[in-house]
């Protein structure tokens, strides 16, 4: 199917604030909501797929959050989880083409431009790299 509602998530306050708008905009236009959490293990020192393991069980429990979330939001919300085993920008930019997403949505999570390249921010990434509508949701102060 294309035209599904991406939504870059990992639990946090701005996607969780995001997560309403998201909702919104699927059952407005009718579109099941995809909800993504990308991960990927630091690939230096350490058992990698141990720490693999840990932050997929993490992205479950909170993905499944999520869902549960989404349904109380709109019970009337098709809503499906990815979790992908790549950076988080990566994995919402991806699924966004994988589905021919309606729209990407992601939560700022109040950093400014400057400190969000520094930092790799999702958002910032996603907002710069993606050819699709991204909406982007401030958290609330």
């Amino acid at each position: 199917m294309a035209g599904e509602v991406v939504l870059g998530y990992d639990g946090q306050e701005g996607s969780v604030t995001a997560l309403r708008t998201a909702v919104n905009i699927a059952v407005a236009f009718g579109r099941p909501l995809i909800i993504v959490f990308g991960f990927q293990p630091p690939q230096i020192g350490g058992d990698v797929g141990e720490t693999g393991r840990a932050i997929r069980e993490v992205g479950e429990r909170v993905t499944a959050e999520g869902v549960a979330a989404a349904k109380e939001i709109d019970p009337k919300v098709d809503v499906r989880v990815e979790l992908v085993d790549d950076r988080p920008a990566e994995a919402v930019l991806r699924a966004g083409d994988e589905h021919e997403a309606l729209a990407l949505v992601v939560g700022a999570a109040g950093h400014g431009p400057l400190r969000g390249a520094l930092l790799g921010s999702v958002t910032y990434q996603v907002v710069h790299r993606s050819d699709r509508p991204v909406v982007v949701v401030p958290t609330p102060e």
